[in-house]
């Protein structure tokens, strides 16, 4: 016979137990309202040239339009596209800027280099590397022989475009002197005499048409057009390239970068105004000149046929001796 007192501990046992219960499916319900398909979130170190080619690294990279495609982005910027591969190889960076001609060169010299997207494409309607006098007499590249030119590197894709132009017309790389000067640097020096010439890339080419220099042509669409026989009249100065092995280990993170570039364009192509605000705010430009200044022709999309002027451009220069496989450079993805 079950007393009062069992009773009354058999009901205080069901009563804890049903509490318990509760207390387990309440903390239950909390675990299912966390979305299980919550992007992760992945570290990438970057390397650009602050230019208005990679406007729209700058624009993702502050707008979160990186970090809306899951990616952390660390960015480092300076004037020296030939250290970032050397840095890409060290493994100080995941993702880098660069120019078709140094990748080349990297590559020849055993780098482990992926072209993993574009970020430019210029042409003769719509230049972005012209080259610049200060004597208005001066209107081919042949009249260049014995002058200072002013580079933004001594190697790579400006340079060596010009170089190739310069041989075609009949003037050795010898026959001229290159002296490396920033873009900001470069009107100043022109006015002071200092050089007879200068290689200059947007935004920077309009500033000097309005300080009264003398524009000529874009040296990479003239360079590209007769290397690739006039099949290619456009030109590239700004692509990005990681490592194969990254690329291979982290074929998502190169669709977000991809992704998120793709986005940025977008935007940057519908908001005319925000993007000549971003350049002027950027790269410090005076308003006047970024109001007047094209902006550059941006994309993502990248073949292996892109890249192929460039290799008869850099052999023709002698930046490189061999025939990389143009094919295996560029990614494809998994």
């Amino acid at each position: 016979m079950t007393t009062g007192p069992s009773i009354r501990r058999h009901v205080r046992r069901l009563a804890a137990l049903l509490v318990v219960a509760l207390l387990v499916a309440a903390c239950g319900a909390e675990t299912e309202s966390v979305p299980l398909d919550r992007p992760s979130v992945t570290d990438v170190r970057v390397a650009i040239l602050p230019t208005g080619n990679v406007l729209p690294v700058h624009l993702a990279d502050t707008r979160g339009i990186f970090a809306g495609n899951g990616l952390r982005i660390t960015r480092t910027e300076g004037q020296d596209a030939s250290a970032f591969l050397a840095g890409l190889e060290q493994g100080q960076y995941d993702i880098v800027m660069s120019v078709p001609t140094l990748v080349l060169v990297g590559v020849e010299r055993g780098l482990d280099v992926q072209v993993i997207s574009r970020m430019q494409r210029s042409s003769a309607a719509e230049p972005n590397a012209v080259w610049v006098t200060r004597d208005e007499s001066i209107d081919s590249i042949a009249q260049l022989e014995g002058k200072t030119i002013g580079v933004p590197a001594l190697t790579g894709v400006l340079t060596d475009s010009l170089v190739y132009l310069l041989q075609n017309n009949g003037v050795d790389r010898d026959d001229v002197t290159f002296v490396q000067l920033p873009f900001a640097a470069m009107g100043d020096q022109l006015k002071a005499g200092r050089v007879d010439a200068v290689v200059a890339s947007i935004p920077y080419g309009a500033e000097l048409a309005a300080r009264g220099f003398r524009i000529h042509e874009d040296v990479v669409v003239e360079a590209v057009r007769d290397a690739s026989g006039g099949t290619i009249d456009t030109g590239m100065t700004a692509l990005f390239a990681s490592s194969s092995t990254f690329a291979d280990e982290h074929p998502d993170t190169i669709k977000a970068w991809r992704t998120s570039l793709n986005e940025a364009i977008d935007y940057l192509d519908t908001h005319e105004a925000e993007a000549r605000t971003l350049l002027q705010t950027w790269l410090k430009m005076p308003p006047e000149v970024v109001e007047r200044v094209p902006l550059p022709g941006w994309t993502v999309e990248i073949t292996a046929n892109d890249l192929r002027p460039y290799v008869t451009i850099s052999k023709a220069v002698g930046t490189i001796q061999g025939d990389p496989d143009v094919d295996a450079l560029v990614w494809r993805g998994p």
